[in-house]
């Protein structure tokens, strides 16, 4: 026997049926049904999420198919999909054993290679257009007794991250619009100003990847011939090392972008900040220093969007490069842009939140080659990034600009040079970016200046978005009166009006109208289900009626708001240009805001000798509030990145590395351990591999050594540690070890009950084998072979009689089951002989 396939071999187990008569593999579920069954378990689970209309449900696992059963049996909602991925192993057993069998066309039950079909046969972009794509782990994958389900819901918890991320950038989501029109008051320099400020420089462009901790003492050596560019979750790692970049960058219009990157406001004001349009305000809004920003200031045509430099990435390196590759570098070093993780599961720098909570270890199979030939463990959304990079390099060195990347470690990409720090040559004359900015802004408009015409500008769209607004109340009110009780339209001139107004939202307000769609997009998109499984109704046509101008309307309203809050932060901005400003009132608004850090500008000595005690008070409670907000490391972010170093997830990912035989993934990961913050907990992993290493080395004494270590610590990775003992001892014809481990290991799990009969049987003992055997059939009275086995042994034993009440059992269970007969005949025979 193969000892390393030991674990394996249990595979899905019997199919088992409990007192409630549903059916399903043992090793898949268990005892997750044996005291409520199925049905109740899934209505504690899945009855208030499952069940949604017009949404795409993606499950991973099916629970023997009880689940999917279960989900036809409660009534598939309208406009309501489900795709089941399974393991392909496990999808051909349920396939085989017909428990996938006359299932509802609107759930499908699909393997990896068949779920790209899937999702495109259920539409997943018209589903993510109007939020309402759902992924679960069944009962099994949360389980993953077979470990199979843990690497398989990673990768799609990956994959479906990347596809909303990529679908909502398309569809323009209404957060780049909101976020857009938050900045307008601070989006008053364009980037385009910096254009070929740094002609033949070289620019260093740090990102957050473990390889920046080896680049920023070079970095650091190098400082005045480098124009250093900065992604803005590095920040705390630069200040950490006494480095301030020229510029520092940011992109994301998401709070957790804060979380990540509010040390960048400890810079100072030397630094310069360049950002998207769309930046999350309360980095942009407390910065002190220089900003520029990047794209279009307003979501509609006008004058004030200037020609500029765009902001598309899709990651903020992508921008960054960009961006330097037009300020005029034409030679670009990388420090910090991996795109795949350390071996030891590490995805970002010291100092990192990443860093702080510990080495991931829901890590995928998906490997990357590096720039010095070895493969590092990647994601989905780095191995996409990679492409993209390389889309860009291939751009830029093709317009003359050569781009580096030192790190070894780091993936290796086409159109980027893998060059050591040592080997680049740099400029000898110094350069001073700060003093280069501020010669670039002579002569540009004063911010009162700004200030007037982005006032304008936003009353001219708010006018606009009042005369829409007025116009779809008007329309909502026409379409209700318009149909009689039975839903038949009763006035055509009705009819007629609403036509009219459809003109005029396509006409004579036609840019406004199409931004107010656009923000409430989803509203819209909702019309257009992805299915619709009914034949819409009068009434429900009058109803869609009723949404479409709904839809309108609450656009409008919402867009009327942000012009609002638009035009109150101008205001704001205003009151700071005046002399002597009222700061009891600023600080009012810097509070509604968020924006505590924005007080920083009055509390230098000159402002603070001249400010009233009342304000001054005002102003260190404001700053004090600051503080508190940039020194709290207990962020969402840190807990999210927390969450991937979950020591529950260490099983499943050492069992799948000793599966495949991966014993330099095994020594990273064991590595890992080694690092993570909880040492006393990561004791038992540790043994674990330790011992499935001393295996993969044929060095079974070890191992058995440190699975002892396992079994006397309790109930962790117990069975983990037994059934490698057994598979040992087995190899090495260890009697007794064998034994006692499979009677432990049947306490634990019925399962490997057949497999301690059998030892039983090998050791002569008869009786113990019998009663194994016997054991197992009362739990699994449907597993055929074990059956078989038994009334086998009956006869190699001479006991006639029970071969064949057994063999009477499984012809009336199994009529004309072929190799029954053929015991039957022999049962007679050696009956006659004697």
């Amino acid at each position: 026997m193969d000892e390393n396939n030991w674990i394996e071999d249990q595979g899905l187990g019997p199919v088992s049926v409990n007192r409630f008569g549903e059916r399903f593999f043992f090793n898949l579920n268990r005892h997750a049904f044996d005291r409520t069954g199925a049905e109740a378990l899934f209505d504690a689970k899945f009855s208030e999420t499952l069940f949604k209309e017009d949404s795409l449900n993606i499950i991973v696992g099916t629970d023997s198919g009880l689940l999917p059963r279960y989900v036809q049996n409660r009534g598939v909602p309208k406009g309501a999909r489900y795709i089941f991925v399974e393991p392909d192993e496990v999808l051909s057993a349920l396939q085989s054993h017909g428990m996938l069998a006359d299932l509802d066309e609107r759930i499908v039950c699909v393997d990896l290679a068949h779920w790209g079909d899937a999702i495109a046969r259920f539409k997943i972009t018209d589903y993510f257009y109007i939020e309402a794509v759902r992924s679960f782990n069944a009962v099994c994958a949360q389980d993953d007794f077979i470990l199979k389900y843990a690497e398989l819901s990673w990768h799609l918890t990956e994959t479906l991250s990347q596809l909303h991320w990529q679908n909502s950038v398309e569809l323009g989501m209404e957060a780049f619009i909101t976020r857009q029109l938050d900045n307008v008051a601070d989006n008053r320099r364009p980037a385009i100003l910096l254009k070929n400020l740094f002609k033949h420089q070289t620019v260093a462009v740090l990102a957050g990847g473990p390889s920046l901790d080896e680049a920023l003492p070079w970095v650091k050596a190098n400082r005045r011939r480098l124009v250093v560019f900065a992604v803005s979750r590095i920040a705390r790692q630069l200040l950490a090392a006494e480095i301030e970049p020229d510029f520092v960058f940011s992109v994301d219009p998401t709070e957790l972008s804060f979380d990540i990157s509010k040390e960048m406001l400890r810079f100072s004001d030397k630094v310069t900040f360049i950002c998207s349009y769309h930046t999350v305000p309360s980095l942009l809004s407390q910065w002190l220093g220089n900003v520029f920003y990047l794209g279009e200031r307003f979501p509609w045509s006008s004058p004030l969007n200037v020609a500029n430099l765009g902001s598309a990435g899709p990651t903020v390196t992508n921008t960054a490069l960009n961006v330097a590759y037009d300020m005029g570098a034409r030679q670009i070093v990388l420090a910090g842009v991996d795109l795949c993780f350390t071996r030891e599961g590490f995805t970002h720098a010291k100092g990192s939140d990443e860093q702080l909570a510990g080495p991931r270890f829901n890590l995928t199979s998906l490997q990357v080659e590096t720039n010095a030939g070895f493969l590092a463990p990647t994601s989905c959304d780095f191995a996409q990034a990679i492409r993209s990079l390389s889309v860009q390099a291939k751009r830029l060195t093709g317009l003359g600009c050569r781009l580096i990347n030192a790190s070894g470690a780091a993936a290796k990409v086409e159109h980027v040079d893998f060059l050591p720090l040592s080997a680049i040559v740099l400029p000898g004359e110094p350069v001073d970016a700060p003093s280069m900015v501020a010669a670039g802004l002579s002569g540009v408009e004063d911010d009162d200046h700004y200030f007037r015409a982005a006032k304008q500008e936003l009353k001219r769209a708010q006018f606009q978005i009042q005369a829409i607004a007025k116009l779809a109340e008007n329309a909502r009110r026409i379409n209700d009166q318009m149909y009689d009780v039975s839903g038949v339209i009763v006035h055509y001139k009705d009819k007629q009006n609403l036509d009219r107004i459809e003109k005029k939202f396509k006409r004579e307000y036609r840019q406004f109208s199409k931004l107010v769609k656009r923000f409430g997009i989803r509203r819209f998109i909702k019309l257009a289900k992805p299915f619709v499984d009914e034949e819409w109704s009068a009434e429900e046509a009058k109803r869609l009626g009723n949404v479409y101008y709904d839809a309108y309307l609450e656009g409008a309203n919402k867009l009327a708001q942000l012009l609002d809050q638009s035009l109150r932060r101008i205001a704001v901005r205003e009151a700071e240009l005046v002399q002597v400003p009222d700061l009891r009132w600023l600080c009012e608004h810097y509070r509604q805001e968020r924006s505590f850090g924005r007080i920083r500008r009055w509390c230098t000595p000159f402002v603070t000798q001249v400010l009233s005690a009342q304000d001054r008070q005002a102003a260190a409670e404001l700053l004090s509030e600051f503080e508190q907000v940039i020194e709290n490391k207990q962020t969402r972010h840190f807990a999210r990145a927390k969450s991937y170093s979950n020591l529950a997830t260490v099983k499943q990912r050492a069992a799948l590395l000793f599966k495949h035989q991966k014993m330099a993934e095994l020594q990273d990961l064991q590595s890992a351990l080694n690092k993570h913050e909880q040492a006393s907990s990561v004791e038992v992993y540790r043994w674990l591999i330790t011992a499935y290493l001393a295996e993969l080395q044929a060095n079974a004494d070890e191992a058995l050594e440190a699975y002892q270590k396992i079994v006397d610590a309790g109930e962790l990775l117990l069975e983990e540690a037994l059934s490698r003992i057994a598979a040992i001892a087995i190899d090495k014809e260890d009697a007794a070890t064998s034994d006692l481990a499979l009677r432990c290991l049947s306490g634990l799990n019925p399962i490997y009950l057949p497999h301690y009969a059998e030892i039983r049987r090998l050791h002569d003992d008869v009786i113990g084998a019998i009663d194994a055997y016997n054991d197992y059939i009362r739990q699994f009275p449907d597993d055929t072979p074990v059956q078989i086995k038994l009334a086998t042994l009956y006869m190699e034993c001479r006991l006639y009689d029970g071969a064949e009440l057994m063999l009477d059992y499984l012809l009336k269970n199994k009529p004309g089951l072929e190799v029954v007969g053929n015991l039957q005949r022999q049962l007679q025979a050696l009956k006659q002989a004697g």
